[in-house]
């Protein structure tokens, strides 16, 4: 049987596209965001458990009409069982 090959590239290709088409200002991975921001994700936990180096795929700020900013964080899956994390059992990890 052949392994699934993942389309993540492609995925991130097509998001990617949408978030220029709406002329959204996105930061991809290794970009900086703001301080807060890119301190937080340094800070935290990584999904293996090491501390620091959450780089999402793409991420940005929108503001809402009373200028409040909302920080987006998007991770790109190309697998569909990639989707959630599950704990020994099989449950969705917290």
């Amino acid at each position: 049987m052949a392994k699934i090959q993942s389309v993540e590239p492609n995925i991130a290709d097509l998001a990617n596209g949408w978030l220029k088409s709406y002329k959204l200002d996105y930061k991809l991975e290794q970009e900086a965001l703001n301080v807060e921001i890119d301190q937080a994700l340094n800070d935290y936990y990584s999904k293996n458990g090491g501390v620091g180096g959450n780089r999402p795929d793409a991420k940005l700020l929108l503001q809402d009409k009373n200028l409040v900013n909302y920080p987006i964080l998007i991770e790109y899956k190309g697998y569909k069982d990639k989707l959630v994390m599950l704990d020994a059992d099989g449950k969705v990890a917290t």
